[in-house]
């Protein structure tokens, strides 16, 4: 595991971030303003102001943000600009990569730290942590041999805490090994794939959940060996992210992920396809020194949040609590407790309250002859919160509220963010949300009408509700 051995991967490695981070930013483009913008269901203006009387000056700290200078549209979409041409920069050209990496991971934390409900989910702070540490890693070749533990470090982690969580959540399901069977149609965001995988018997969905199990927590040990063990770690951990992406949509979390699995990739076998070992350029002695204690300091959040995780204290938590707001030293493991049925909402307009017409989102299930789309690395932040209500009150949802109260309105930024608004040409007076349980259809069903999914309603979520209209 010597960084001299590596480094065709460690010049490969920023490159194949900043592809990934085009992605991100670009899917920004078509939702920024519909979802965070000044007219948008949470707009950061108002989130913003909020925070600056809550917190003070100790916002800078708390929600690192460069829309504290600015949040106007003009800025968020600047913005999201900025963080695709900083992109297609690194990736074409490969100039300066540690400058470059630390203005995405700037501008990428800009948008996390204030998208609030709608960037909650693990894999930005996860990519945060990996381009923090790809700046280390990319400041010489070879590489400090600190950063180079540090990011080994965390891939390890990553798949080690994603093993553990399931089967430390007690659920029934992750411990006899029938999780996955549910997961294809309970995911947040089916494709077609799935459909077709769930029809599987059940010794394949055990045997899948169990190899998962083994790749997650036994396969990480083998990063310690030789080069040669090192390719069977790859082989196993991009083949597993290769198989969820081909069942489900899970935005770029699988991308991500195997992007920082390359780092298991000698130069040995990356010579064989053609690469070469670039030039070494190495730091300084006392900048090499700088950049070992900022790694190390790393490795010490990383162990704190490992021990944590199976051994939870005080004293690490408020460790890690300390450059929470940055990202650095993350939780991983998503789908702790498996969703065994499918709830979906389904959101009806009227302008009498009596016909009623339903509202249709690009990809999460909603017609029922509509097939399951692939989108991944795309995420459509709109349908994947909308996964989410199922498992809270309507009362408890303020984002929600506010998303209806948009419809209501009319509001063109956001009925952007949905596929089918049945009343193009004026907003409609009531509106109510229905829960439904989904299931996949049945062979025979799918060849006869057409439908990859069946439902039945369960009852209201919402009541309708309507706009007080202003007073005389």
């Amino acid at each position: 595991m010597n960084p001299i051995d590596y480094t065709i991967a460690v010049e490969l490695l920023p490159r194949l971030i900043a592809a990934v981070y085009f992605t991100v930013f670009a899917a920004f483009l078509f939702q920024m303003k519909g979802l965070l913008g000044a007219n948008g269901i949470l707009p950061i203006q108002k989130y913003l102001t909020y925070l600056k009387h809550r917190l003070g000056l100790s916002r800078f700290y708390h929600v690192p943000s460069l829309f504290w200078i600015n949040s106007s549209d003009i800025a968020l979409l600047s913005v999201v600009w900025a963080g695709m041409i900083v992109s297609l920069i690194l990736l074409i050209f490969n100039v300066y990569p540690p400058v470059l990496l630390a203005a995405l991971f700037i501008l990428h934390l800009s948008i996390v730290s204030t998208g609030q409900d709608f960037l909650s989910f693990g894999w930005e702070m996860y990519t945060l942590e990996i381009t923090f540490n790809a700046i280390l890693l990319s400041l010489s070749n070879p590489a400090n041999r600190m950063a180079w533990l540090s990011i080994n470090f965390l891939l390890f982690r990553f798949f080690i805490q994603a093993g553990a969580v399931k089967l430390q959540s007690g659920d029934k399901s992750w411990r006899d090994l029938t999780a996955i069977k549910y997961h294809y149609q309970t995911q947040p965001i089916p494709n077609a794939v799935a459909w077709y995988v769930y029809k599987l018997p059940m010794p394949f969905h055990k045997l899948s959940t169990l190899i998962m199990f083994i790749i997650e927590l036994v396969v990480p040990f083998a990063m310690l060996g030789n080069e040669t063990t090192r390719l069977g770690v790859f082989a196993c951990f991009f083949g597993l992210q290769l198989a969820i992406y081909a069942t489900g949509n899970f935005s770029y979390l699988n991308h991500i992920t195997s992007v920082l699995s390359t780092i298991l990739l000698g130069n040995v076998y990356l010579e064989k396809i053609g690469l070469h070992a670039p030039q070494p350029h190495l730091l300084a002695p006392a900048a090499d020194n700088v950049v070992s204690v900022i790694a190390l300091a790393l490795i010490v959040l990383q162990a704190a949040n490992l021990w944590n995780h199976f051994m939870p204290n005080a004293i690490c938590a408020r460790i890690l609590n300390w450059v929470r707001p940055f990202h650095l030293a993350n939780r991983f493991g998503i789908f702790a407790i498996m969703t065994t049925k499918r709830y979906e909402i389904v959101i009806e307009g009227s302008y009498d309250g009596i016909e009623w017409k339903e509202y249709g989102f690009y990809y999460k299930p909603s017609e029922l002859t509509r097939r399951p789309r692939r989108i991944s690395p795309f995420q459509p932040r709109l349908d994947w919160q909308v996964w989410f209500l199922p498992f809270e009150t309507f009362e408890a949802s303020e984002w929600y509220q506010m998303f209806l109260v948009k419809l209501l309105q009319g509001n063109q930024d956001v009925l952007k963010l949905i596929r089918h608004n049945p009343f193009p040409n004026a907003p409609p007076r009531h509106i109510r949300t229905q829960m439904y349980e989904y299931e996949y259809s049945d062979w025979q069903t799918r060849k006869k009408t057409g439908q990859w999914w069946t439902r039945k309603l369960l009852f209201t979520y919402s009541p309708p509700i309507s706009l007080k209209k202003p007073q005389k």
